[in-house]
């Protein structure tokens, strides 16, 4: 199963994201931004968009600006 972590630009935990996609494909054609979600940690807003993202799916291992 594929799934979508956010890297929090305060505090640096990883969470999941509330943003989710089905392949790399899928990761890499969508267009995002100003999207924002609040830290499960700091409960501080931070960016969710793909230069804090990190994407993993089984057969096409991680991609993503925060890998």
């Amino acid at each position: 199963m594929a799934s979508c972590q956010i890297r929090c630009l305060n505090c640096k935990t990883i969470f999941d994201s509330p943003i989710q996609f089905g392949s790399a494909d899928a990761f890499f054609s969508t267009m995002l931004e100003g999207n924002i979600v609040t830290c499960t940690n700091c409960r501080k807003i931070t960016g969710c968009n793909k230069e804090n993202m990190i994407f993993h799916a089984p057969n096409e291992g991680f991609v993503g600006s925060d890998t």
